[in-house]
């Protein structure tokens, strides 16, 4: 299992929020490609961004999304707001080697389809799991259960998942580890765990499962976690 460092762009400024709320940010530095450099120097093997600004609609951070891409030598996967082939294609030709869709896009049978026929591995399809049930708009609507969602689209040849578990984002609570070991169980596609790692030890635990990474942020931020130590377990 990898741990993949995250980078979350408001503003044009590295900020972290709780359960996903842009009201409840907090700014951990102004130099997004300061930050993706200095992952990669701890050992980082992949490096996660959000746009958050295109996730909310109220702007995007394409270039400094560039820019990172092109200042590291490592795999960068990139989300937020990519809801059309345009969009995708766009951060694909920025230089992300991963374009990860949100669960409102890949409910789309159309898009989704067009996407993984096109960029293949490249897709990752993001699901905002709460109590195994997948949420999306905001976290405000119910999609369905964790388990019908996963079976529907493995049948559409989805190639990677990643599964936020959202009650616990941005807390540094811990993740469920038993959500992960039975979402491993659901599908024979790669899942990346997101949401609540606090230290090592939540690594170690995540790692006893089938999940091939997990991502985190605010624990490397507040310095509860020395990403070198555990890039790999």
């Amino acid at each position: 299992m990898i741990t993949i460092p995250a980078i979350d762009l408001r503003g044009g400024k590295v900020v972290r929020l709780v359960h996903g709320d842009p009201s409840a940010a907090t700014v951990y530095g102004d130099d997004a490609v300061a930050v993706a450099v200095a992952f990669h120097e701890a050992g980082a093997k992949m490096i996660h961004v959000v746009d958050l600004d295109a996730a909310l609609g109220d702007g995007e951070n394409k270039d400094i999304i560039a820019r990172i891409c092109g200042s590291v030598p490592v795999p960068v996967e990139t989300g937020g707001g990519l809801r059309s082939m345009r969009s995708i294609a766009g951060v694909i030709e920025a230089g992300a080697a991963r374009a990860v869709i949100g669960t409102s896009a890949a409910l789309d049978p159309g898009l989704l389809d067009e996407a993984v026929g096109t960029f293949g591995a490249r897709v990752i399809v993001s699901l905002d799991v709460k109590d195994r049930i997948v949420m999306t708009h905001g976290w405000k609507e119910v999609a369905g259960p964790l388990e019908e969602i996963l079976a529907r689209l493995s049948a559409s040849d989805v190639p990677r998942f990643m599964i936020t578990q959202i009650n616990v984002d941005g807390t540094m609570r811990g993740p469920d580890i038993e959500l992960y070991r039975w979402a491993c169980e659901l599908t024979d596609r790669p899942i990346i765990a997101s949401g609540g790692v606090a230290d090592a030890d939540d690594l170690r635990a995540l790692a006893t499962t089938r999940v091939e990474g997990a991502i985190v942020g605010k624990a490397i931020y507040e310095g509860a976690l020395d990403l070198h130590e555990v890039v790999e377990l």
